[in-house]
């Protein structure tokens, strides 16, 4: 059965239609397993579309939104590519002679007169003697406008590329290539102000463009500063990595048990009051409390890495201590924050190697002026972007939703309820994935360039991170407890997140109760079992930690689902996986990954030791990428930021033209986009009270499927 011929009935159950349409959907199922297949050849362990069928392919006006994207994306790349050459090329030559020669040829083209050779013989003199004083060398001076024209001319024919064969042509080597023709010294900073300058076009990153507030210190972009830091954790780019510490882990089974963190990381009581500032408080105090976090990079210790254009990139496996101080210090938000205690730049103390750093030099770390501490944090930051990259995003989303989207072409009838229920929350995740596969995972591409650890190394991340994933562990509130963060008295993420949790909830369980109208007709629906049975079979989808199906005893097929309600919250989980999860993850990239100084993707350098003597904010340039990774890790980012193909919760382009033709379900949708804009409000609201606004689990902003 056709897609359009489908659409024009109404969603029916199996056992609920005649035998000839049971033989209908039997028949339409057979032939969409002959286009939807898998692969697990490509990662190990994670299942992925064989190929890319026809209905999964980018439509035409999708690829005209990413089109209004590349224009300034490709404008800004040229223009900051320009700049750079044409400084490196002036840079080149002796500043002072050719300003004596222009100064001289302006007085002499100026005064020079035929007519008054003797008065004006002086100013000629000058200018001989200004090109006189200039080096043989210069005598190719001519050339070099012409070898930025050449340069220019290189990178239009990259991006006529790039609209020929889509926005993967700009990871191609020959961008590499082009930026590195006359050297790369030209690619290195200057100073800091370098990685500002790299947005002329695409417009500042948010993090660059925060409000300053008169608690807010003075000295540097509010980004590189302490607040930041610990707000990041909890309304940042990646907000999965941060665990409660606790005197025994209990229900929080994911959270972090404060001895063993002090095993390897032995901060103590003395450090954590001196730097809060609060008297007579206690780590064992704090973890009672529900005050005391940590984001622990354990999962990168021995990740290897690559040299990139012959720089060699380093990476270790740091932990952070964060504490929720009520009243923090100044600098932070009066009205309370999570304030950033200590990083030590590795899993084992070493008082040489591995230091403790902290905020004021109080941990024996021989950090007078605290660039160290400046390294520490933007260390985290480049783990957090690493396993953001790898796993929070590409792992945990993308390649969570795609064998899904698999499972349902195969085993659900194109007229079977979910099938219609989910179709517009899987549009186009396959095509992007593709995509991924093809330029963004590979040797050379995207994640290798930016991503400061092998490509092998990445993959090995998402493989394991894969073989962890458990179902039910990714329900939102239910995830929150388990890390132990539902105590945390102040967490962006989390309280928006669950307002859209309940919407999306509250949607599919009136949804699914239209057409299922108790447990039996759960159990007795053959598609939907048959679903279930290739999302959890290992050698198709192999999900696990569904803890809600029952076993059948029956080795072929061990498991079936018999409660309506535990498919609700499955279903729920899959629209809020492929809606708001990924938005979360997906839309702060550009906003808050793209200014080096405080969020990058490499280590330049080994992270600084107690000997380590650092002098001037200069000393820090060493470990941040050359400017052109970060212009093209920023390039990249703001094109995935700056395409969204529709509103969750919005099925149609156009209102009078509705995706659900089923009476019963049309004041369902309306009811969700009556939550969802209820949510936008609230949000809007925390947002005018919290240090700066976390805007990526506003509904308007949130796509409905993982379309980039």
């Amino acid at each position: 059965m056709s897609n359009a011929l489908a659409s024009s009935h109404l969603p029916t159950l199996p056992q609920q239609d005649s035998p000839e349409a049971r033989q209908a959907r039997a028949f339409q199922l057979a032939t969409a397993r002959t286009n939807y297949n898998y692969m697990h050849s490509y990662l190990d362990a994670v299942p992925m579309s064989a190929d890319l069928p026809g209905p999964e392919k980018f439509s035409l006006d999708y690829e005209a939104q990413v089109l209004k994207v590349i224009a300034p994306m490709l404008a800004n790349f040229k223009s900051v590519i320009a700049m750079l050459l044409e400084r490196e090329l002036k840079g080149d030559l002796p500043t002072q002679a050719l300003a004596d020669v222009e100064a001289a040829w302006k007085k002499f083209d100026a005064e020079f007169s035929l007519l008054h050779p003797f008065r004006d013989a002086k100013d000629l003199h000058a200018l001989l003697k200004a090109l006189a004083e200039l080096p043989p060398a210069l005598e190719g001076l001519v050339n070099i406008p012409k070898d930025i024209e050449a340069m220019i001319t290189g990178l239009d024919t990259l991006f006529k590329q790039i609209l020929a064969e889509g926005p993967t042509a700009i990871l191609k080597s020959t961008a590499y290539d082009l930026l590195s023709a006359h050297g790369r010294a030209y690619l290195q900073p200057e100073s800091i102000d370098d990685y500002a300058a790299l947005f002329p076009i695409m417009g500042k990153p948010a993090a660059l463009a925060i409000e300053r507030q008169p608690w807010m210190p003075a000295a540097g972009e509010p980004s590189e500063q302490d607040w930041f830091f610990g707000y990041l954790q909890i309304a940042g780019f990646n907000t999965t990595q941060l665990r409660a510490v606790v005197e025994d882990a209990g229900a929080a089974a994911q959270a972090i048990v404060l001895p063993e963190l002090l095993a390897k990381f032995p901060v103590t009581d003395a450090i954590l009051q001196n730097v809060t500032g609060e008297a007579g408080i206690t780590l064992a105090r704090a973890a009672r409390e529900g005050r005391l976090c940590a984001v622990d990079y354990a999962v990168l210790e021995g990740a290897r890495t690559d040299p990139l254009h012959g720089e060699q990139r380093y990476i270790t496996a740091p932990i952070a201590l964060f504490c929720w101080n009520p009243n923090p210090p100044p600098g932070f938000p009066p009205q309370g924050a999570l304030q950033p205690v200590a990083i030590q730049l590795g899993q084992r103390f070493d008082t040489e190697a591995t230091p403790i750093f902290t905020p004021n030099d109080c941990a024996g770390g021989s950090d007078p002026n605290l660039l160290k501490w400046r390294i520490a944090k933007y260390t985290v930051n480049v783990c957090g972007a690493i396993q953001h990259e790898s796993v929070a995003h590409l792992g945990d989303t993308h390649l969570i939703i795609e064998p899904m989207i698999v499972a349902m072409h195969r085993q659900l009838a194109e007229c079977h309820p979910l099938f219609k229920l989910l179709t517009p929350h899987f549009r186009f995740t396959i095509n992007i994935n593709d995509d991924a596969i093809h330029s963004l995972i590979v040797p050379g591409g995207v994640v290798a360039c930016n991503v400061g650890i092998a490509i092998e190394s990445s993959l090995e991340l998402v493989s394991k991170a894969h073989r962890a994933w458990r179902w039910d562990e990714h329900v939102p509130a239910r995830e929150f407890a388990l890390r132990g963060v539902d105590r945390l008295p102040d967490f962006p993420f989390r309280d928006d997140t669950l307002l859209l949790w309940q919407a999306i909830h509250d949607y599919v369980g009136a949804y699914l109760r239209v057409y299922y109208r108790n447990d039996q007709d759960v159990i007795d629906d053959a598609e939907l079992q048959g679903w279930i049975w290739e999302l959890t079979a290992p050698q198709y989808c192999g999900f696990k930690g569904l803890g809600g199906l029952t076993a059948t005893g029956d080795a072929q097929r061990p498991w079936r689902i018999e409660r309506l309600d535990y498919l609700i919250e499955m279903v729920s989980l899959i629209l809020y996986t492929a809606g708001p999860r990924h938005a979360s993850v997906n839309y702060a990239q550009y906003p808050l990954m793209s200014f080096v100084p405080s969020v990058g993707g490499s280590l330049y350098r080994p992270s600084p030791t107690r000997s380590t003597r650092l002098e001037s904010e200069q000393d820090l340039l060493p470990w941040f990428p050359p400017l052109d990774v970060a212009l093209y890790g920023a390039t990249f980012e703001y094109l995935l930021t700056g395409v969204q193909y529709d509103t969750f919760g919005h099925y149609e382009h156009n209102p009078r033209d509705p995706y659900f033709t089923d009476a019963r379900v049309q004041s369902l949708v309306e009811d969700l986009q009556d939550a969802l804009a209820l949510a936008e409000i609230e949000i809007r609201k925390r947002n005018r009270a919290r240090p700066m606004p976390y805007p990526y689990q506003l509904p308007s902003q949130i796509p409905n499927s993982i379309s980039i």
